[in-house]
């Protein structure tokens, strides 16, 4: 007979349908969506959880929550009170605080408690990368000069296997001619207050008037947004399916992620599988990911940002696509996920 996994999440995001995907390969699935866009509607997903973990626990084998916060608490304190063991895969928000744009759950006082709560009850956690679990933060200096969970839970002893993300280099490739000084972002949620400074476009949207003959497509944002742009040569577009996805990646020369805080993003893997040059923030995995193959803004510094993009330009792009392709493929395969995950849930 088939063994059961409880699978929780906040929404069916690219990633999540990907591990829910790995995960069927060898059990049953049943998932449960908590809903944390409406704050009011809090405590009644809280009561709908619970009567979805009375109904189904007793036959699941184990428990899998994406991210930690409110939807982890439950299936993880009744997996420990049933002796089942329980999974909290870790993605970014949920190991830092950025008191500056309040962004991450460390940041938020009751979220950061169930956060807290929630990793001390699991049987195990896998980050997706490294800084998840601790690490300096120097990028700029407004905010706690470390990052991760295990400073804001000093005393945490749950056991964690790190898991990087993975990707298919079948399904993200270049299919068309890259056009000479075009620099993409992909930034969702673009409509929170504190996304604009914590994606990076504030950034964007300042360096864009030096470089008038270069152009500057960000991506998750529309024309409605009104958002502070000096420059003609600074395009704005919705967001949108990966297939419309890879022409922009591909027609793109640069791939600009220059956040204030990162996991393990998706969408600058899935650009240098498209083979653009990345111009990363020193945050997170990001720098590691990326490793030679593009060029990294050490501190949040316009000068030092136009003194980089500069760099970029005058470089062999030809040579750094090509590695940017080479370096996902043969660290990131989805295949390793998939491989690290399945044993894992398998040990546990």
């Amino acid at each position: 007979m088939q063994k059961q996994i409880l699978y929780f999440c906040t929404d069916y995001s690219s990633f999540v349908n990907k591990d829910i995907s790995i995960f069927k390969k060898e059990f049953e699935v049943k998932s449960f969506l908590f809903n944390v866009r409406n704050k009011h509607l809090t405590p009644l997903s809280f009561i709908k959880q619970f009567l979805f973990i009375l109904i189904n626990i007793f036959k699941a084998d184990l428990l899998v929550c994406q991210f930690a916060g409110y939807h982890s608490f439950l299936p993880v304190l009744f997996a420990k009170l049933l002796f089942k063991p329980s999974l909290i895969i870790l993605g970014g928000t949920d190991c830092v605080g950025f008191p500056s744009i309040r962004y991450g759950n460390f940041q938020k006082t009751i979220l950061s408690k169930f956060t807290k709560w929630s990793s001390q009850l699991a049987s195990h956690l896998s980050p997706v990368c490294e800084s998840l679990i601790l690490c300096d933060y120097t990028y700029q200096k407004e905010d706690f000069q470390k990052q991760g969970l295990l400073f804001f839970c000093p005393k945490l002893k749950t056991p964690y296997t790190i898991i990087y993300n993975g990707y298919d280099e079948k399904k993200w490739f270049r299919n068309v001619e890259k056009k000479k000084n075009t620099f993409i972002t992909v930034a969702g949620g673009l409509k929170m207050p504190f996304t604009f400074q914590l994606k990076g476009i504030d950034l964007i949207l300042e360096i864009a008037p030096s470089f008038p003959e270069c152009e500057f497509t960000i991506i998750g944002a529309d024309e409605a947004m009104h958002l502070p742009i000096r420059s003609k040569n600074v395009r704005l577009l919705p967001a949108m399916k990966h297939e419309e996805l890879i022409k922009f990646y591909s027609q793109s020369e640069f791939y600009l992620q220059l956040s204030m805080s990162e996991g393990f993003p998706n969408a600058l893997c899935e650009a240098m599988l498209c083979e653009c040059i990345p111009i990363v923030s020193n945050v997170g995995a990001m720098p590691d990911i990326i490793g030679n193959t593009g060029f990294v803004l050490q501190t949040k510094e316009i000068k030092k940002l136009e003194d980089l993009i500069k760099a970029a330009l005058h470089s062999n792009n030809n040579f750094l696509s090509e590695k940017a392709r080479e370096k996902i493929i043969e660290h990131y395969q989805e295949s390793k996920r998939e491989k690290n995950l399945l044993d894992l849930i398998n040990r546990i």
